[in-house]
């Protein structure tokens, strides 16, 4: 009796932790820590991801990009291309994108729409580090409602 209960729980355990993990296309979504991660990534490493965490007001939506093993140069401007229409958006000086301001968090919506309904996805740093990202799959893993802007909470 004892075997069949912790059989029951190790497969509730393990149907929970597959419901918290998805992937279509290039793109991927799971929980870790309260976030929620969306993110994709080239057959070279680099990876383009949105943290998401709607309760927490201060860095809880960010943009985590790496390139080459190495997030965004500090405090320099990132250029994010989704299907030949650009969005400049500052890095922070760990180089990562916040949206608690009011310009960050428009930029962030628009690009999140853009993501939802675009083709391919470049991103270029100020020290000339550039990927293209595949945005197959985007759509149906972000959601039509945009996780929110640190700005709007």
């Amino acid at each position: 009796m004892f075997r069949l209960v912790l059989l029951a729980g190790i497969c509730v355990i393990s149907i929970s932790a597959q419901s918290y993990a998805q992937r279509i296309g290039n793109w991927h979504s799971e929980s870790v820590q309260g976030f929620n991660k969306y993110w994709t990534e080239t057959s070279n490493g680099s990876r383009f991801t949105i943290w998401c965490n709607p309760g927490r007001k201060i860095a809880g939506t960010v943009i985590d990009i790496d390139i080459e093993g190495r997030n965004a140069p500090a405090r320099r401007n990132i250029r994010v291309v989704v299907d030949r229409k650009m969005i400049k958006m500052p890095a922070d000086r760990r180089g990562f994108v916040q949206t608690d301001c009011a310009a960050c968090a428009d930029s962030y919506q628009v690009l999140w729409n853009r993501l939802r309904s675009g083709v391919r996805l470049t991103v270029q740093f100020d020290d000339a580090r550039y990927a293209a990202f595949s945005l197959k799959g985007a759509r149906e893993i972000l959601s039509s409602r945009i996780c929110p802007a640190d700005f709007y909470k």
